[in-house]
């Protein structure tokens, strides 16, 4: 799940969510990959930069919506995305 929140969002407040959520669903956490402050691609409700926050786990499905439906809810999140990575054979 890759999330851009506003700069002055908590960051540690949105990583803690997410794991919790994780955690809740017997997943688990691979990496928390805190890019910091750039500049957006193109404005987003009015804002030219954001803090980007990658963050890659294991977790069914459940987890995979509830997460999203977390950061849906928050103001201070500009965008999200979740992908899925497939296993190697």
């Amino acid at each position: 799940t890759s999330v851009i929140t506003r700069i002055t969002a908590e960051i540690g407040e949105i990583n803690d969510k997410i794991s919790d959520i994780i955690k809740k669903h017997k997943g688990k956490v691979d990496t928390f990959d805190d890019w910091g402050s750039r500049t957006l691609g193109y404005a987003i409700d009015g804002h030219d930069k954001g803090h980007y926050v990658r963050v890659e786990y294991q977790a069914e499905t459940s987890a995979v919506r509830e997460i999203e439906r977390a950061l849906q809810l928050r103001d201070d999140v500009l965008k999200q995305l979740t992908i899925r990575i497939k296993k190697e054979a």
